[in-house]
């Protein structure tokens, strides 16, 4: 189906910001327009919000993303990520709010299964909102619903970003590509399978996570950019990958934006809840299955679910659980505070750098860009990096490196000493992870500034013996 039209969709907005593109360098996000299977007319963003697009609300107070000051994301013409369902939801109201549509989500007194409030999709409104995963699928095909991918039946690497060489991209990018560098199908939307996940409006797996289309950088196979599959997210959470796109029915036009519309807007702050029982046993049956759900929910894609790495066999949500925290026993660290580095490092195996590079395994595919060389199996000999065979051997290995003195000191204080210490920088986007994941998995707060001394407590079992 050909494109019927393309047209400017915020210079309203722009004009009422007072975001100019010759003093700015912002451009206005573009929608293309298409009818739906069900012949319903539709404008879709012709790329994904970019932080050209995102910087926008975030100066007229939106919150920022979690990569926000993470230099090798926060690129002008790249995809947004490190944004939660809620983010992204918030972003779609705000932008109808400044074109005077009507907002498409409200917030409901319901809470999901982990904790955050649920947002209803209001039908027939004017508003922009995240698309159904079938309107994304028909979309990205363009219609022809017997193709795999948009260009046609037979994967083409060179038309997409993947992780295709298992540890570094033969592409001019590195993690995520430029929007518009990606393929442009017939009906005019760039970067739609590849490069990053696209949050979708509509529930999975028994109202707990939110459908993902779309593939990303992280893939490390042709079968996850297919249309035939979807991934799925708990809409608290957010990864190096996931984006999003807006859409909205063609009914009707912008009305004019009043000032004080605006000004009323209430911008989402990120969570603000817990859970209603904390977790304070870390190697119990509740902490097990609490840990085996959040991985399941938010990580379907780790590679060591997906794939046999070196000597490492393919392993579920559930035996990812109990082996954390079966070595974490063993040497009475907090399986929690493992999971947290994980996931703040690499996604939990999703994205392919942070993957092989930084993360507590250090894969050993080839890296390039190692400097003291390609990671080897013996101890440490100071100019080499150190991989590991399988999983457990990897988990022994930063579990006895954490117990080292220097952190012990660092531990006495907060969150944000510790991490300078164990970081070697200030890395807000790693705090915020963290603390993010003891939020949910266990209900409890641990945060850059909370406590203020005795952060050791949420990290190691035996805290009050090395005080």
């Amino acid at each position: 189906m050909n494109i019927r039209t393309i047209r400017v969709a915020v210079s309203l907005l722009l004009a009422f910001t007072g975001f100019s593109q010759q003093n700015d360098g912002l451009k206005p996000l573009r929608l293309v327009h298409f009818r739906d299977s069900a012949q319903a007319d539709i404008w879709m963003d012709e790329t994904p919000v970019t932080y050209t697009d995102f910087e926008i609300y975030v100066r007229a107070g939106g919150m920022k993303n979690a990569y926000w000051y993470y230099d090798s994301y926060h690129k002008p013409d790249q995809p947004v990520t490190g944004v939660s369902w809620h983010h992204a939801v918030d972003y779609c109201n705000w932008r109808s709010v400044c074109e005077g549509l009507e907002t498409a989500y409200e917030i409901t007194a319901e809470t999901d299964y982990w904790g955050y409030p649920v947002y209803r999709l209001k039908p027939g409104v004017s508003g922009y909102r995240l698309p159904l995963s079938s309107e994304f699928t028909y979309a990205a095909l363009a219609g022809k619903m017997g193709n795999s991918y948009p260009w046609g039946k037979v994967f083409n690497e060179a038309l997409t970003n993947m992780d295709s060489d298992r540890g570094h991209q033969q592409t001019e990018w590195w993690r995520l590509a430029p929007v518009k560098s990606q393929y442009k199908n017939e009906f005019g939307l760039y970067n739609i399978c590849g490069n990053n996940w696209h949050w979708c409006s509509d529930w999975n797996r028994a109202n707990r996570t939110m459908r993902l289309r779309g593939g990303s950088w992280g893939a490390i196979d042709s079968v996850y950019l297919s249309s035939a599959y979807g991934s799925q997210c708990s809409p608290g959470s957010y990864n190096y990958d996931i984006g999003f796109r807006c859409v909205r029915p063609v009914n009707g036009s912008p009305a004019e934006i009043k000032r004080d519309t605006l000004a009323a807007y209430a911008f989402y702050k990120g969570y603000v809840s817990l859970q209603k029982t904390a977790l304070s046993d870390f190697y119990g049956e509740d902490f097990k299955w609490r840990l085996t759900a959040f991985l399941a929910d938010n990580f379907p894609d780790c590679i060591n679910f997906r794939m046999k790495v070196d000597e490492q066999e393919i392993i579920g949500p559930q035996e990812m659980a109990e082996l954390m925290i079966n070595v974490c026993r063993r040497n009475n660290v907090n399986p929690l505070f493992l999971a947290s580095i994980m996931i703040s490092e690499s996604g939990f195996g999703t994205v392919s750098f942070p993957r092989w590079f930084n993360n507590p395994m250090a894969y050993h595919w080839q890296n390039k860009l190692m400097v003291k060389g390609l990671p080897v199996y013996e101890a440490m000999p100071g100019k080499r990096n150190r991989k590991y065979k399988n999983l457990e051997a990897g988990f022994e290995a930063f579990c006895k490196g954490i117990r080292r003195d220097l952190y012990y000191k660092a531990a006495k204080t907060n969150l944000d000493a510790f991490h300078l210490i164990y970081v070697g920088y200030r890395a807000d986007e790693w705090m915020l992870t963290l603390s993010r994941v003891y939020h949910d998995v266990a209900g409890v707060r641990f945060e850059p500034q909370f406590p203020q001394k005795d952060a050791g407590k949420f990290i190691y079992a035996d805290w009050s013996a090395l005080k």
